[in-house]
């Protein structure tokens, strides 16, 4: 196994540039989530929020199934 410095020099070359932009590009997504980041307060209330909507989503499905469950149950005890 020979060392050849010019395939070694152009490893570590793409290696340290890599680096660098690795680095610039964690760095950048680090700044975008501290710009986007929200207070507990704010995600609270949002999770809140969302947590109503789906209750209420769920009670008015809950309700067209037993209207279903209703209506299927008049229909069959009817058609006999």
């Amino acid at each position: 196994m020979a060392f050849d410095l010019e395939t070694l020099g152009i490893g570590t070359g793409g290696g340290l540039i890599g680096a660098i932009l690795g680095v610039f590009g964690i760095n950048r997504r680090v700044n975008n989530i501290e710009k986007s980041k929200q207070d507990k307060t704010v995600c609270d209330a949002l999770h809140k929020s969302a947590d109503d909507k789906f209750n209420i989503l769920i009670n008015g499905q809950e309700k067209i199934f037993s209207r279903l469950e209703n209506l299927n149950d008049y229909l069959r005890n009817h058609k006999q």
